[in-house]
């Protein structure tokens, strides 16, 4: 009792599974009504004595009366009650026996066959693993699909404050102000990364390109969950193992010249196309390179084109349209013809998805929009913060007045401190001598001379 001063009481269990009764005794009178099938030969013998007496409760005892009753002690002394069998309980004084025969199948040594359904299998998991739980994530959002804390649920949520201390434009013009009047149609997203349901390609889909050197090359799509960036990727594999780039001469970084990117100011698709050869490859030659295999040699599986071309984008009828938002067709119009390698138009160009696509940028949308964008909060503010900001725009506002004499680095507040020129005009002039020493050749006597 006292080892569980000041803790929680110990919650009651209630009965469960299968049980036995058990049957006690009690005191009885002792009945002296002869019975009808009664033997003849002890008909004459002399009865029980008409008392009160312990006898096995076996008859009905509905009706209590004082001297009906239990003792723990009968309870606990051995052999001091009988375990009933039967499944009517008799009308008497039954108590219930816990014989520990549960229900649940998977308790018992033996019958739990299937791990995932096993209570005893999962409780010795959680101990043997000392508490560590197995990371699972949902492939729909690359996200955990379990979280042992608030703080873990809320960031998959991107509900977290500093997660939403800081604010990025997905759709509308990022140089308003969040707040006024002109950024009434901005969509914001949360600062961390955004866990949402990905797009669902169903059946393997492909599409084509056509490169510079005439031919069709397919990009083969998988079924999956995919996000534009994933697209890209599947084409940049493609591409990669094709030798279908151009190498930056100085950081050796590959440059493609197809692209599938999304415009968050349109809420559409683009595929980008880029020209090359010919004079345009011949004005960037001392920048860019033709690829290398893994020797260090460039490649011979395709040449430069004599006349400037541009790559292309060719959409098959299937499921890729919905997923992108374009028709089946090429992209441009204008292909690449043989032998001569030339084309009609061969200028950079973009193209924009026709209606809106299935894979979306993948972001929680915040309705960032104070009534103080000043301050960057809804509602008024402290009176020290009301003070600091008016201390800022004097300084800055003021500075301006100054800018045409003393330069633009006294034009910020926040440039004061920093060790730069310009700050004032002595600092660009410096400080003038009016006088100065004069040592002679020969003799201690030290001259001074005004400076004219």
């Amino acid at each position: 009792m006292s080892a569980r001063l000041n803790m929680n009481e110990i919650p009651i269990i209630p009965w469960k599974g299968k049980t036995f009764t058990q049957i006690t005794s009690r005191i009885i009178k002792n009945n002296t009504k002869v019975s009808s099938t009664i033997a003849t030969n002890i008909l004459f013998n002399p009865m029980p004595l008409k008392i009160y007496r312990k006898e096995i409760v076996t008859g009905d005892v509905s009706n209590c009366y004082q001297r009906t009753s239990v003792k723990i002690d009968d309870i606990n002394r051995p052999n001091g009650t009988i375990v009933n069998t039967s499944k009517n309980n008799p009308k008497d004084l039954v108590m219930t026996l816990d014989y520990n025969l549960v229900n649940n199948n998977t308790e018992a040594f033996g019958k739990c066959l299937d791990p995932n359904e096993c209570v005893a299998t999962n409780a010795r998991r959680r101990v043997r693993s000392s508490g560590i739980i197995k990371r699972q994530f949902d492939i729909t959002k690359n996200n955990d699909t379990y979280y042992t804390s608030t703080n873990q649920y809320l960031v998959s949520r991107n509900r977290k404050f500093d997660q939403n201390q800081y604010n990025y434009v997905r759709i509308g013009d990022s140089k308003v102000t969040p707040g006024d009047a002109l950024s009434v149609s901005n969509i914001y997203s949360a600062n961390g990364i955004n866990h949402c349901q990905r797009y669902y390609i169903q059946n393997d889909v492909s599409f084509q390109y056509q490169w510079v050197d005439t031919l069709n090359y397919t990009v083969t799509v998988p079924h999956g969950y995919y996000q534009v960036e994933d697209l890209n990727h599947q084409l940049k594999l493609t591409m990669d193992s094709n030798y279908h780039y151009l190498l930056d001469a100085t950081t050796q970084s590959h440059i493609y010249l197809l692209n599938i990117a999304y415009n968050t100011f349109l809420n559409v698709i683009e595929l980008q196309v880029t020209a090359t050869g010919g004079s345009i490859y011949a004005a960037m030659q001392n920048n860019i390179s033709m690829p290398k295999d893994a020797y260090g040699a460039f490649v011979n599986s395709w040449t430069m084109p004599t006349y400037a071309v541009v790559p292309g984008f060719i959409i098959l009828n299937n499921a890729i349209q919905q997923a992108i938002g374009f028709n089946a067709g090429n992209y441009p119009n204008t292909r690449i013809t043989a032998p001569t390698n030339t084309q009609t138009n061969p200028i950079d160009q973009v193209f924009t998805s026709i209606v809106k696509p299935g894979i979306q940028p993948l972001y929680i949308p915040i309705f960032y929009k104070p009534n103080n964008p000043q301050f960057a909060q809804q509602g008024g503010v402290s009176s020290s913060s009301l003070i600091l900001r008016k201390r800022y725009n004097t300084i800055t506002c003021n500075t301006q007045l100054f800018r045409g004499a003393y330069g633009v680095n006294i034009d910020n507040a926040v440039a004061y401190g920093v060790g730069e020129s310009g700050y004032t005009k002595k600092d660009k002039i410096g400080y003038p001598n009016t006088t100065y020493p004069k040592i002679p050749k020969y003799g201690p006597q030290i001259c001074t001379f005004s400076k004219k």
